[in-house]
């Protein structure tokens, strides 16, 4: 009897021991479900992230498997959890089928194969270049201003800064290029009463036209603020440099197809600057009407000191230094 009576406890504690080590696997597996739940949740967060919007996996690395499974969380682009790839069989290993979770051999734990960018399409292409020319055109405009108005006709020498640099640096003043010269020659008509000076006799064009000194200068102030501009609105490097050289051409090419024209002197040929031969035919255009009528007023005005925009016009508008048509009858009544 005292056996019998000691022997119901223990028959019970093996019983619970039993069910103990049965329900553990129960357990593990079902923690393992969660985590594999919690990882295609993460999943899925990641896909509708538009941070990742332009990540995708790659077939080497989503599977049959991997692929359903995506198109089951709604979308095709996902990124990988913790370090993990989608295999032929669904999470897991590629082919593997088991539902295990392989780790990407990349450090850092993100499958390289597959954060390669979405191509852009036709819409994103269209605005890549429409944005970027844009763009291309104000740098350019700008350029033009700041060295007509600044350089030019020496506004720099009244810039604070300016002046602080040389007192600092003990530099002269800056003397320009000629062009204050240009403006004390031209008559009202456009025409040129010339008069000796060094650097306007030295030159066939009286400093009207672009050499090709002048021209490398442009595209290298331009190239400075394209390249991170456009380089920011998807534009390539090499994209950038040929673009730059092209726009910079033809505007220097109109330039020189204008400027000495309308001061009555011979067309620029390819020996000294961009030929005006190219834009020749374009003097009697409504465009080119427009621009010699603009630079007109620039001569015209008191001081100069309007319509600075040659060729690029849009900062004069911008900073309200554009004053439009400036005929000769309204000069001649205020010098009166």
């Amino acid at each position: 009897q005292p056996v019998s009576s000691r022997s119901p406890p223990a028959a019970t504690s093996h019983t619970a021991a039993t069910m103990g080590r049965t329900q553990q696997p129960k357990k593990g597996l079902l923690l393992g479900r969660m985590v594999l739940c919690l990882q295609v949740v993460a999943i899925h967060l990641c896909m509708r992230s538009p941070s990742f919007a332009t990540l995708r996996p790659q077939a080497s690395s989503v599977g049959p498997g991997g692929a359903a499974l995506m198109a089951a969380i709604g979308g095709r682009r996902a990124l990988p959890v913790a370090g993990c790839q989608l295999g032929a069989g669904g999470v897991g290993g590629a082919g593997s089928g088991k539902g295990s979770i392989a780790r990407a051999a990349a450090p850092g734990g993100l499958y390289p194969e597959a954060l390669q960018p979405l191509p852009p399409d036709g819409l994103e292409l269209v605005w890549e270049g429409f944005a970027g020319l844009i763009a291309l055109y104000a740098i350019m405009s700008v350029n033009e201003y700041v060295y007509h108005r600044y350089f030019q006709h020496l506004g720099i020498n009244k810039l604070g800064f300016a002046r602080a640099i040389r007192g600092i640096a003990d530099l002269p003043t800056y003397k320009g290029d000629g062009h204050v010269e240009h403006h004390r020659e031209t008559l009202d008509d456009m025409s040129l009463d010339q008069r000796p000076h060094p650097e306007l006799d030295a030159d066939p064009f009286r400093g009207t036209a672009f050499p090709w000194w002048a021209f490398c200068a442009m595209v290298t102030a331009v190239m400075g603020p394209s390249l991170p501009i456009l380089g920011a609105l998807g534009w390539s490097t090499n994209l950038i440099v040929v673009a730059v050289f092209a726009a910079t051409l033809a505007h220097t090419m109109v330039w020189n197809a204008l400027h000495p024209n309308m001061h009555g002197l011979p067309d620029v040929p390819l020996s000294h600057g961009p030929p005006s031969f190219v834009f020749k035919g374009f003097r009697d255009s409504a465009i080119f009407n427009w621009l010699r009528v603009n630079h007109e007023g620039h001569h015209r005005v008191d001081g100069a000191h309007a319509n600075y925009n040659v060729c690029m016009p849009l900062v004069d508008q911008l900073v309200g230094t554009y004053v439009g048509e400036v005929a000769m009858q309204e000069v001649a009544q205020e010098v009166a």
